[in-house]
């Protein structure tokens, strides 16, 4: 079992050197890329072959002309790796015809060589530089060409008589390469583009996770569907804003390495706690945080899950320590809720954001709290009286509101935990 899995490790890798694609080939080329490479390598074996029959077989011309031809190929595939792409396209597929012309004038129909079609009628139409208009002539023409020589060796002898024994050699060898180069030849743009299937689909997954990381599920999904405008308003809605004490001072001193290090380690245990209480992540400005409970849809009990995930983030923040010292880190946190109008703005780097006046009261929440603290407004607590414990601040000052009655949160009652 073990020599097996090395063997298919073995080939798969000599597999993957083969198909693999330079880096300055254009992303759209790459399946053609691979093809053209096979078709370029296996035609030039093929007519080297050839080459070695017509001279054994006393077809001198037709020695010479696949002396030209392996010379083509060889060409073209070094025009193909120096990104001449269509130069050598257009050598290879003018080879073809005229292989197939010369080589049915000198020595006859019966041999087959007027099968070119089959390679040409392929290669005009897994090309990525004509339409498929432009595809349908050039088949077209390459058919009709075909069809004049064959008529025109009928009634015609051909240049060369073939010897009996390499007659039957001739035939039986063309009836069995080309079925053969066409498989071979179409195999390696399948595999080619079953690659390019799987790097879109992997593609196509990563832009769905960083899109998903910028907007809610069910606003990514909105912003696919429609062109139109994405606003709503709702009702009902908890805002929770959290910054981090003395952050502004401590990133002055601080390298920039240790300073993303922190944010990065405290924000991560924040996210984990709000796809605990599933609720959705707005934002972050420097070291602030802002989440919403009941958006983009309604959820139960918003608030109470937003205190909840308030006392939490106190309690996982306080893990972490000052740089330099063992002093616990500590946040600030601010609660309100209230009508909001949330949506997406933005044509470029777009972002959910929400407005109002209920967002508004939750920012100066947090600019006038204590460390370690949450303050809410008491219109916040008074719907979670009955569920969690508070603490009366009494009246603040806040910009743009007035003075305002304000409480901290101080934990669950035992009723609401046991219940």
């Amino acid at each position: 079992m073990a020599i097996e899995m090395r063997d298919r490790s073995v080939t798969s890798s000599i597999w993957d050197r083969i198909t693999a694609v330079p880096d300055h080939v254009p992303r759209d080329l790459a399946r053609y890329y691979i093809y053209w490479k096979f078709f370029y390598i296996l035609a030039g074996i093929e007519h080297a072959r050839i080459l070695i029959f017509f001279l054994q077989s006393g077809v001198y011309l037709m020695a010479a002309f696949n002396v030209f031809s392996v010379a083509v190929f060889l060409a073209a595939f070094f025009l193909l790796r120096a990104g001449r792409y269509q130069t050598a396209y257009w050598s290879a597929l003018t080879e073809l015809v005229l292989h197939g012309i010369a080589a049915t004038l000198c020595v006859g129909p019966q041999f087959g060589f007027t099968n070119y079609t089959y390679l040409v009628v392929v290669l005009v139409f897994i090309q990525p530089f004509y339409s498929w208009l432009v595809s349908s002539v050039l088949a077209a023409l390459t058919l009709a060409s075909a069809a004049i020589v064959t008529v025109y060796s009928l009634d015609n002898p051909p240049l060369y008589v073939m010897p009996e024994d390499w007659t039957r050699s001739m035939i039986v060898g063309q009836v069995v390469a080309w079925p053969l180069s066409v498989l071979i030849m179409v195999l390696p743009f399948i595999r080619a583009s079953a690659r390019a299937e799987r790097e879109l689909a992997a593609a196509y997954a990563e832009s769905e996770r960083l899109l998903l990381n910028i907007l809610p599920e069910e606003i990514a999904k909105r912003l696919k569907t429609t062109s139109e405008m994405i606003a709503d308003d709702r009702e009902r809605v908890a805002i929770l804003f959290a910054d981090i004490v003395g952050f502004t001072s401590m990133s002055g001193h601080l390298p920039p390495a240790k300073v993303v290090a922190l944010l990065n380690g405290v924000f991560n245990a924040i996210d984990e706690l709000v796809a605990k209480y599933g609720l959705e992540k707005i934002k972050t400005i420097g070291d602030a945080y802002m989440v919403a409970a009941g958006l983009p849809d309604p959820i139960d009990d918003p608030e109470g899950k937003i205190a909840r995930l308030a006392l939490d983030i106190i309690e996982v923040v306080s893990r972490f320590k000052y740089p330099g010292s063992d002093e616990p880190l500590a946040v600030r946190i601010g609660i309100n809720s209230g009508r909001v109008v949330a949506g997406v703005i933005g044509n470029r780097k777009f972002a959910y954001d929400l407005w109002g006046d209920a967002v508004n009261v939750a920012a100066r929440m947090v600019e006038t709290g204590e460390p370690g603290r949450v303050q809410v407004t008491d219109t916040f607590a008074d719907l979670l009286r009955n569920r969690f414990v508070f603490e009366a601040r009494g009246q603040i000052e806040l910009k743009g509101k007035g003075s305002t009655q304000t409480s901290f949160l101080i934990g669950e009652t035992t009723v609401a935990r046991t219940g």
